[in-house]
């Protein structure tokens, strides 16, 4: 029971993570377009002079990822699993930034999958035709990238970054902080 409490609350910091990271593609892709005119599927920096390219989209999901794990890793901290004032935040930071950026590699490669045209679970254009915000395909391959990746950023971070010790004593054992390295 403790565990579904915590996803729940993990689930409603993520939301609130979401609305962040949502804000923040947008708003780097409204400023990216007005300053310099480049569109979000414009090729941001060649792949080692392949024919792949990481794109502006793929810049502003890892912006957006960065501003929303900061969020999450707070509010996770305080909310969901309750760490101590004055229990150090540096390193479990680094560990839910790692954890984090593992689900960023599902959210990059989800939202490829849909954006990228020759692939084979592409967003429709007749749906997804770029012409609102909400028919955005950019903004909705990272939204459901997230979706994606949001079980396997819980039990990673529920394992390894606040892990619990002591469930002996009914389930409220001390939070003990895991360092990286």
């Amino acid at each position: 029971m403790r565990i579904l409490r915590q996803f729940i609350k993990f689930g409603m910091v993520g939301a609130s993570g979401f609305v962040v990271n949502q804000a923040v593609m947008v708003l780097a892709n409204k400023l990216t377009q007005w300053l310099w005119g480049f569109d979000q599927y414009s090729p941001f920096i060649n792949l080692f002079g392949s024919a792949f390219h990481v794109r502006w989209y793929h810049v502003f999901s890892i912006l957006a990822f960065i501003v929303a794990n900061i969020w999450n890793f707070f509010l996770n901290r305080r909310y969901t699993f309750r760490m101590k004032h004055g229990t150090p935040w540096f390193r479990p930071m680094l560990s839910f930034m790692l954890v984090g950026a593992f689900g960023l590699v599902i959210t990059l490669l989800v939202s490829t999958a849909l954006v990228n045209d020759d692939s084979p679970i592409a967003l429709s254009h007749s749906v997804w035709d770029d012409s609102t915000g909400l028919r955005t395909r950019a903004y909705w391959g990272n939204f459901i990238g997230v979706i994606v990746a949001i079980p396997a950023n819980f039990l990673f971070n529920k394992l390894w970054t606040f892990r619990s010790h002591g469930h002996g004593h009914g389930g409220k054992g001390e939070v003990r902080v895991t360092h990286v390295g």
